[in-house]
């Protein structure tokens, strides 16, 4: 993205996550060592393999502080109903960014505002669907189509797909904030966020856009997001503390753990960014994918889609794997996964290998959402000269072979990171991001 291309840097960063909704809340708890897993309180865990989460409690939309005040605060009070729980997480984030990034007061050409985002599987809430399934379903345990068809369909609320398509998340924030330029919606899991921001980066670097919102949001706080995890083989069956329960890249690690949290990272060309005085937070510097799926499924645990994708995003930054000073992994603390990732970063790296770190151990998935909250930590960390630390690798695997951030953050001069994100999948996505320091410029 450099080169003749124009430069994209960032101005604006708005979190809602377990640990907090300001970067500088959220990296005191990640300075403390603190984290969020813990026992779940949203609804009953009977039944369910894992009693381990990382929830946004207490967490009221129309009562967050950067909605109340806003000036299209009317429209949401009527709009909530028809925002499942991922999109009130994505629209409070994108509020917080806007006024991080001073766009919340307009000034800027809307035509040329656009977005982009990431989104997940919204999981519907249960008794919504269940009367009309309920209903076509026969004595004997089997399903109707029939009727169905004729009339179950007819008991759900009119309106109840609007609550849980994807792309809806950016449907309410574009027209909320009243962005007129380029819009999507990139559903790839884990990876989305990263892919999002990448293609964000791209729309303004060939000038079809000023300012770009992005990021992503999801919520994994859901029976059926467990039921799907267990069933993947993915979530960790952690019998001790909850605390401790994801453990990237530790030799005991078991799987991960269900969380929810949304970042939304508000780009901008560095120009107009300049010219109306805004603060620059970092800039991307370039961006790449791949794919590690298998042909009989699940992922490869050689890593090479990953491998391709790092290499891709370092290649668009016209850099070289030497000027990498940390990565920020995806670290889901799975066995097959971390090492997959492992074996990536030693193909690309080689001997010049960064240290790594992983925020999970923290604040579990966020799945879709995870990247760019994880971006924002880092870009926290080195504001400070810091590069955050991977909480519950008390025992780091050998077999990884990493140089893992633990025991505290660790002080660094090179700014410039690597932040990976992989779906049980495949799906491999990457960027290279620049980080500023505090009272500098880009």
């Amino acid at each position: 993205m450099l080169g003749s291309e124009r430069r994209v840097v960032i101005t604006g960063l708005g979190l809602i996550t377990p640990l907090g909704d300001s970067p500088d809340h959220i990296w005191a708890s990640i300075e403390a060592g603190k984290g969020a897993v813990g026992p779940l309180e949203a609804f009953p865990v009977e039944g369910l393999p894992s009693r381990n989460a990382a929830e946004i409690r207490h967490f009221d939309f129309l009562k967050t502080p950067a909605l109340a005040k806003a000036r299209f605060f009317k429209e949401l009070r009527k709009s909530r109903k028809y925002m499942a729980r991922d999109i009130q997480l994505c629209v409070a984030a994108a509020q917080l960014a806007m006024v991080d990034a001073k766009l919340d007061q307009g000034g800027v050409d809307p035509t040329r505002i656009g977005i982009d985002l990431g989104a997940g599987l919204i999981s519907t809430e249960l008794d919504e669907l269940a009367p009309a399934i309920a209903h076509a379903t026969t004595p004997s345990g089997g399903f109707d189509y029939g009727a169905w068809g004729r009339e179950s369909i007819g008991i759900i609320e009119p309106y109840w797909l609007l609550k849980y398509l994807p792309n809806m998340l950016a449907c309410h924030i574009s027209i909320l904030m009243d962005c007129q330029g380029p819009s999507n919606t990139i559903t790839e899991a884990d990876a989305s966020a990263n892919l999002a921001i990448a293609e964000a980066a791209r729309i303004i670097a060939r000038g079809k856009a000023d300012v770009m919102v992005t990021g992503a949001a999801d919520s994994k706080i859901h029976p059926l997001s467990f039921i799907r995890m267990s069933m993947q083989n993915t979530l960790s069956r952690w019998e001790g503390e909850p605390a401790g329960a994801c453990r990237p890249f530790d030799s005991h690690r078991e799987g991960t753990v269900p969380g929810e949290g949304a970042g939304i990272v508000i780009l901008e060309e560095y120009e107009h960014a300049v010219a109306r005085g805004a603060t620059i937070h970092g800039e991307v510097l370039g961006g790449g994918s791949g794919c590690d799926a298998m042909p009989s499924g699940g992922l490869d645990p050689e890593g090479n889609g990953t491998a391709v994708a790092i290499r891709a995003a370092i290649r668009d930054a016209r850099l070289t794997p030497k000027d990498i000073g940390h990565i920020n992994a995806h670290g889901i603390g799975s066995k097959v996964g971390d090492l997959a990732e492992a074996r990536a970063f030693h193909r690309v790296f080689g001997d010049d290998l960064p240290p790594v770190t992983s925020l999970k151990g923290h604040v579990g998935t966020m799945a879709s959402g995870c990247g760019s909250v994880e971006l924002a930590v880092s870009l926290a960390g080195l504001s400070r000269g810091l590069i955050p630390p991977t909480l519950n690798c008390d025992d780091p695997d050998a077999a990884c072979g990493l140089d893992i951030v633990r025991s505290g953050p660790r002080p660094t001069s090179n700014r410039i990171f690597v932040n990976t994100n992989i779906t049980a999948n495949g799906q491999a996505a990457a960027l290279v991001i620049r980080g500023i320091p505090r009272e500098s410029g880009a």
